[in-house]
């Protein structure tokens, strides 16, 4: 089945605590973290790779755009790719969570309503870099970035928040650690042991 709903992969985070590495490059099992992600997305109509350095993605065939608005944060990545997507609802992922659950992706791209913005939930953790976004909550994000406030989750005041419980869903533990982002040089050590 093929969803009409683009996904916008961020990959423009800095990676301080990482020595500035980039993380969608980073590999498990030999491959990049953003191959591992991507190729759980060929039901989706587009992907949209946001990066400050598009030219490490030129021998891939992904479109790759650079952020609009620099140095603030995934709201910024989240900004330009609901500007740039094709389609009226984008799935952003993080670059940085090569183990999300296909599944789940699949849950994702499924998913109707009138709701400007469908955010997982689990174990009272909210994850707004696995959430499904339609265009509508660019204004918002425009205003929370000309006042020059940076957390997602301010945004979720302001707009029509689908909370979804993981919790709730079959396979909720296996859902929940796909969430694992990798940060650290001690969160790399925990994956070499997977």
């Amino acid at each position: 089945m093929k969803y009409k709903k683009s996904v916008i992969l961020l990959a423009g985070g800095k990676g301080s605590r990482l020595n500035y590495i980039d993380k969608s490059f980073l590999e498990f099992k030999g491959k990049p973290f953003f191959e591992i992600i991507i190729e759980k997305l060929g039901n989706f109509s587009e992907v949209i790779i946001i990066s400050n350095s598009p030219e490490k993605y030129l021998k891939y065939n992904v479109k790759v755009i650079k952020d609009d608005v620099k140095d603030i944060g995934p709201i910024g990545g989240i900004f330009t790719g609901l500007k740039n997507a094709l389609n009226d609802e984008c799935l952003v992922l993080s670059c940085d969570t090569p183990f999300i659950k296909k599944e789940f992706i699949e849950y994702l791209g499924k998913i109707k309503g009138d709701y400007d913005i469908s955010v997982p939930v689990h174990n009272f953790y909210k994850e707004p870099l696995c959430a499904l976004y339609k265009k509508n909550s660019l204004k918002e994000i425009s205003d929370s970035i000309k006042k020059r406030e940076f957390k997602i989750a301010k945004i979720f005041q302001k707009l029509n928040v689908n909370w979804i419980n993981i919790n709730k869903l079959k396979n909720s533990e296996e859902i929940s650690k796909g969430f694992f982002n990798i940060n650290t040089f001690e969160d790399l050590e925990i994956i070499k042991k997977m």
